[in-house]
């Protein structure tokens, strides 16, 4: 239950801040699926930064790496939304924000790959 509500306050959060973005009702359906059927894994961040990191691969899993200085990178999200990079003094609002960006992006790459070829919106 307590995963739903972390789940939950991180998709609100994004939605709250994501400003120009828009956020269907199947897109948000999908963001809250992904948040509760995503394996969370934490990650040793010794050595690792967000440029020389390398995921798991695993659509199922979400990793959250603690980045061991504060030069190894800022707090942020992978562009695929598959790894999550921590910095040990990240406020619980950004954490949460970085969660539902995570949690957009990869609903986002679930909703391409589920598109047919020729099903892209044309200018």
């Amino acid at each position: 239950m307590s995963k739903m509500i972390v789940a939950g306050a991180a998709i609100y959060t994004f939605v709250a801040s994501a400003g120009e973005v828009t956020v269907t009702k199947e897109l948000q359906a999908a963001m809250q699926d992904i948040a509760v059927h995503s394996q969370v894994v934490m990650v040793d961040g010794s050595g690792a930064t967000p440029k020389t990191f390398h995921e798991d691969s695993d659509p199922k899993t979400l990793q959250i790496v603690m980045l061991a200085k504060p030069s190894d990178g800022a707090s942020q999200v992978s562009s695929d939304g598959e790894v999550i990079f921590l910095q040990k003094d990240t406020s619980e609002k950004e954490q949460q924000s970085l969660f539902g960006t995570a949690f957009y992006l990869k609903a986002k790459a679930r909703e391409a790959a589920s598109q047919p070829a020729g099903a892209h919106s044309s200018p």
